[in-house]
């Protein structure tokens, strides 16, 4: 997973903007605008990618699904984060990573959390480790 970009459909129907993830169940919201929409469906994204690290469920795929009325929405960047992390971690264990980072288990435990505060220079560290760049891109 390069990028965290999920398709969804946003229609507008009776002066309503609703959205429907095409990847992911329970991934619905509405805005009175399309901003509003989009914005509301980044926060969607956010808690259902969270609540699957949280609960170990995993994680869909984003299909590449184009078409008429698909945008492509992201999460917030700290569930980005944590889902590059893993995805980039593949079969290490979150020790070995710590251990190559000189950092404790549990302190490298918290990058991968979709709540945690971590700084770019951890982030940066990490990649390097797993043998990543990091890379910010605004939007």
């Amino acid at each position: 997973m390069n990028a965290a970009l999920y398709p969804a459909r946003i229609w507008r129907e009776g002066g309503v903007y609703y959205v429907q993830f095409l990847d992911l169940e329970n991934g619905f919201t509405f805005g009175n605008t399309l901003l509003e929409a989009q914005d509301m469906a980044a926060d969607v994204l956010s808690a259902l990618l969270a609540s699957c690290i949280e609960h170990g469920a995993p994680i869909p795929e984003p299909s590449s699904r184009k078409g008429k009325d698909i945008y492509l929405i992201a999460p917030d960047a700290k569930v980005q984060a944590a889902l590059l992390l893993r995805t980039a971690r593949a079969s290490r264990s979150q020790g070995e990573v710590a251990e190559a980072m000189g950092t404790t288990w549990q302190a490298y435990q918290k990058i991968e959390q979709p709540d945690a505060n971590t700084t770019l220079s951890k982030l940066q560290k990490a990649a390097k480790v797993l043998g990543k760049r990091l890379v910010i891109e605004l939007r």
